[in-house]
């Protein structure tokens, strides 16, 4: 999908974009390949926990790699691919700074992570962060696709319930808000999901019995932010250069969340001091 007016008024209405066929086939297999070797002699120092290549979960067996751009070209080339910057740009306005990649494998049988919503994690203030998702193989709803909550890109952040840990690896659970649903987002291989940190989103298990929901994801912070979780520096421009001078480091996760509540007919948030509190509440 160009970058053009039609991605940002894309976005305004359903909260993401699909830019199908950004990665060519040939670069989705030569990442499939690498990443999945990476794996195979150990992750590199890249797997979150270490790998138990003889563990009967399937996400010790196949755990995702956390940073690999911290010391992997590949990943670093992906997260500053200039294929990916006009249309980060188009719908933040201004092009933001590249802070994480990850990798998921999501083999046969994993467990997927609840509905939430990545600010959560970035904690970049003053806006919001944003995500490039990429297909590493065709996403359905048998293999674990992404579920994406229909025009919840303008929420705040709104208090996690408790996940249920059969389904999810994740402990938070957004549901859906009042008048909102989630959607499954069908994707082929080759394709680029963009969606922002206000968006919630998550993905169930994959329950084929021979088929992987491999991706590559990197994450972005909006310019105009001067504070960003602790974990995501280095902070890069698309250059390559770094821009951590400027910026400061908020405390891992924390911060308000709202409870919703229903005033004649409308849902508001009342917020509140941490998601302990918010969770006393309930």
């Amino acid at each position: 999908m160009p970058a053009t007016a039609t991605v940002r008024e894309q976005f305004e209405q359903t909260g993401y974009v699909i830019s199908s066929g950004l990665f060519s086939a040939d670069e989705v297999a030569f990442f499939r390949s690498y990443f999945t070797e990476m794996r195979d002699r150990g992750g590199d120092g890249w797997a979150e926990g270490g790998i138990d290549f003889e563990s009967p979960d399937p996400l010790r067996a196949y755990p995702r790699l956390l940073q690999p751009h911290r010391g992997d070209k590949v990943a670093m080339d992906f997260m500053l691919d200039p294929r990916l910057q006009p249309i980060l740009t188009d719908i933040c306005g201004e092009t933001p700074f590249a802070v994480q990649t990850m990798v998921y494998f999501k083999s046969p049988g994993s467990r997927g992570q609840a509905l939430h919503q990545d600010q959560r994690y970035l904690r970049c203030e003053p806006g919001t962060c944003m995500a490039a998702w990429l297909a590493l193989d065709d996403c359905d709803e048998e293999n674990g696709c992404m579920y994406v909550v229909l025009g919840s890109q303008n929420l705040p952040m709104i208090c996690p319930e408790v996940a249920d840990q059969e389904e999810s690896w994740g402990a938070d659970y957004i549901p859906p808000p009042q008048g909102m649903e989630a959607v499954p987002a069908i994707m082929k291989a080759g394709d680029v999901l963009f969606f922002n940190g206000s968006l919630i989103h998550g993905s169930g298990k994959n329950r084929s019995a021979t088929r992987f929901r491999r991706t590559l994801i990197a994450h972005y912070i909006a310019a105009e932010c001067d504070k960003v979780a602790h974990y995501y520096f280095p902070v890069y421009r698309f250059d390559g250069s770094t821009v951590d001078d400027g910026l400061s480091a908020n405390p891992w996760g924390g911060g308000p969340c709202g409870i919703p509540r229903i005033v004649d007919g409308d849902t508001i948030y009342e917020m509140v001091g941490s998601i302990e509190e918010a969770r006393a509440a309930h």
